[in-house]
């Protein structure tokens, strides 16, 4: 007994020598696939001004209202800018830039690359040969912005107490940790239940760093209304709650000089006016009350930016070209509904919107549609089944549609007169198969109970395309009616899956991955405040979405992608609506912005007031 007691421990120690003598990486950037593009030791982002001048103000607008400065959490509507675009939230993508945020992250994405994160917070980061763990080492001049320093068990009582009281699907997103441990007081270290979720390291790397001693004695489930302390470069200054908040640059703020702060967040003050009216908001800025607007509605770019201001040159107006992943967007039918449980009524709903008239009649030709989950990307499903993908999809034939396996995905083409009698008829023959009849101008079951639902919307501007959709479901017999709501309503109705259909988008990343899981799993259908918004929860999809997320090579990425495109395509879950390949921004001719283009199209973040055009804009429209 005690020899095999003697052997036992002996492999014990032997196995836990060999982990410890494992080589490990110490790295200050992380990439999902490939390498980072910028070297160890970069000064700075290659797309700022590293002398780009601080100072000055800028006022923004959004729309509706906020009564929560807590946004992990899943009562209230939390202000707009509070945390950096990296910081990990239910429904994000980790890309794209904001100003004005409160909270950092241990790890920063670059707007140049996907995929790819940069030591921000932490110094370094460690990774062992079987990335069966990652560990953070905290910069040692990382302070919150009441000068209590960031230190390791804040980063592990943040990561504990998003699990318990945050967003219910904070669960999905850190579903492969298995624990926590601080070995220091600026050492963490999150332990994998695998080493197959390739992505793993760059989500913890996106973990929010929250400050223990503020939110100690709140209860964390309950909106926040009080300032919050943060690490980020700006801090709360004043608030109307509801109506507008104030940011100020913290002038301590710690990683001014770091290469992952210089040449950015360069506004002294940012104000964020709220407004109950999209409408109003576009008169604010041409009154010179806001100083500048990204412009996502077709006509107004079309047609309102022809004010004195912008023929005088005070406003500049510009489509920046972007190179990013368009995703999709589209009217999401929640599958949770039974009207919307059979697919040939999804199919046959889809059928009905007629996106050419759309396009000329509302849009002045500006979009195309949309016909992939992975658009503007190599991994789009753009043609039949290759063996990779059939390799994938084979266990599952039985339950998927037969068309994934022979047909190339494709929507129905108009000519635009918005007489499109033969969707129409195809419509039908579908509704036809799925047990519904047309009787006496309505379409019946077999119970002789009307077709009827809802589309949600909480912007003005989606009603325009919206309308002529539901008259369409109308004439085929369909008790189809806009239901508009409020922002907070919608925020609310949402998180409960509380809605018949809905607009969403579902934006991508150049490799994507974890975040699939929030959208598609059925894990994600059943948790509250998830972006699963249509319901998905299909055997393959969660076994397509897992192949994506372990994929450990570009190819075996591109073939379960394109998998999962095809099977998401030909289960009719959204009917596909729009997208460009350009951001439309309007602004004041205030403000400096360095020339190199990136990929992200447009990067505010590293804008900053020339003082020079400021005064002679601001005498200009009155304002000192």
């Amino acid at each position: 007994m005690r020899v095999a007691i003697y052997l036992l421990l002996s492999l014990l120690l032997a196995s836990t020598a060999w982990a410890d003598s494992m080589p490990v990486v110490k790295t200050n950037a992380l990439a999902v696939l490939g390498d980072p593009a910028l070297p160890p030791d970069f000064p700075h982002f290659p797309y700022v001004n590293p002398n780009a001048p601080k100072g000055g103000s800028v006022t923004l607008a959004t729309i509706g209202a906020y009564d929560n400065f807590n946004p992990f959490i899943l009562r209230g509507t939390a202000a707009f800018g509070l945390v950096s675009p990296w910081v990990v939230l239910p429904g994000g993508s980790g890309a794209g830039t904001t100003i004005g945020h409160v909270w950092e992250s241990l790890m920063t994405g670059s707007a140049d690359e996907g995929s790819t994160a940069y030591a921000h917070l932490a110094e370094s980061v460690e990774l062992p040969a079987d990335k069966m763990w990652v560990a953070f080492h905290l910069r040692p001049q990382a302070h919150f912005s009441d000068g209590t320093p960031v230190t390791a068990e804040d980063v592990a009582w943040t990561y504990r107490t998003l699990l318990a009281h945050g967003r219910p699907a904070m669960k999905i997103q850190f579903a492969d940790v298995a624990d926590v441990t601080v070995e220091g007081p600026r050492r963490v270290v999150f332990h994998f239940r695998s080493n197959q979720n390739r992505d793993l390291p760059l989500v913890v790397g996106g973990l929010p760093v929250l400050p223990e001693h503020f939110f100690k004695g709140r209860d964390f489930e309950a909106p926040l209304t009080d300032a919050p302390i943060g690490s980020g470069p700006y801090r709360v200054a004043n608030f109307d709650l509801g109506r507008s908040i104030t940011y100020e640059r913290d002038p301590n703020w710690w990683a001014v000089k770091m290469p992952t702060g210089i040449g950015t967040n360069n506004f002294d003050r940012v104000r964020i006016e709220y407004f109950r009216d999209a409408t109003v908001a576009m008169e604010a800025f041409k009154a010179g009350q806001i100083d500048i607007r990204s412009e996502n509605i077709s006509k107004n770019w079309a047609t309102a930016y022809d004010f004195p201001a912008v023929k005088s040159g005070q406003v500049v107006t510009h489509s920046f070209m972007h190179h990013l992943p368009g995703g999709i967007q589209g009217y999401a039918m929640n599958t949770r509904r039974a009207v919307f449980a059979d697919r040939r009524v999804r199919q046959a709903i889809a059928m009905l919107f007629d996106f050419e008239w759309t396009n000329k009649a509302l849009f002045y030709g500006a979009y195309s549609r949309t016909k992939s989950y992975f658009s503007n990307s190599d991994l789009a499903s753009s043609r039949l089944p290759e063996a990779d993908e059939l390799a994938l999809l084979e266990p599952f034939k039985s339950g998927l549609p037969a068309e994934a396996f022979t047909t190339v995905f494709s929507l129905p083409v108009t000519d635009g007169s918005g007489n499109n009698r033969e969707q129409m008829r195809q419509a039908l023959a579908l509704f036809k198969e799925a047990g519904w009849t047309i009787k006496d101008r309505k379409l019946v079951d077999a119970n002789g109970q009307q077709m009827h639902f809802s589309v949600l919307l909480d912007e003005p501007s989606l009603e325009r395309p919206t309308l002529p959709f539901t008259e369409i479901l109308q004439k085929v017999g369909i008790d189809a009616q806009v239901r508009m709501v409020d922002p907070a309503q919608y925020q609310h109705l949402t998180d409960d899956f509380d809605y018949d259909m809905t607009i969403i988008v579902y934006p991508q990343s150049d490799v994507p991955g974890n975040e699939l899981r929030d959208y598609f799993s059925c894990a994600a259908a059943k948790a509250q405040g998830s972006f699963n918004i249509s319901g998905v929860c299909d055997p393959a999809v969660d076994a397509l979405v897992e192949k994506i997320v372990t994929a450990q090579t570009r190819p075996a990425l591109t073939a379960a992608a394109r998998a999962l495109d095809r099977v998401l395509l030909w289960n009719w879950y959204l009917v596909p609506n729009w997208g460009n390949l350009q951001f439309n921004v309007a602004w004041w001719d205030r403000f400096g912005k360095p020339e190199q283009h990136v990929r992200e199209g447009v990067n505010f973040d590293s804008w900053w007031v020339d003082p020079a055009k400021a005064a002679a804009i601001d005498t200009a429209r009155g304002r000192h």
